[in-house]
């Protein structure tokens, strides 16, 4: 999917040359041209890879079983503290 992008940017003057031979002025296909690319640079940065996800789920799901297994140590403790458990 990066690759989609970094071509994108690289390849300004094809854009600009599409939207020209569609009817669109010189100066406003390059200007529109030059909008894609800057709007897709700001956005690049917000994008997740799917390892990366998938790495932070994993961790999240570590943390989950930890939690879930601490809180049942502890329950089990108050039991036994309060007798019902012998």
């Amino acid at each position: 999917m990066m690759d989609i992008f970094s071509n994108l940017m690289t390849d300004t003057l094809s854009i600009a040359n599409n939207l020209s031979n569609a009817g669109v002025g010189r100066q406003q296909a390059e200007a529109i041209a030059k909008s894609i690319v800057d709007a897709v640079e700001r956005q690049q940065g917000d994008l997740a890879t799917k390892d990366f996800v998938h790495g932070e789920l994993s961790s999240l799901e570590t943390r989950l079983v930890y939690w879930i297994v601490g809180t049942g140590l502890v329950i089990v403790g108050v039991f036994v503290a309060a007798g019902v458990l012998p």
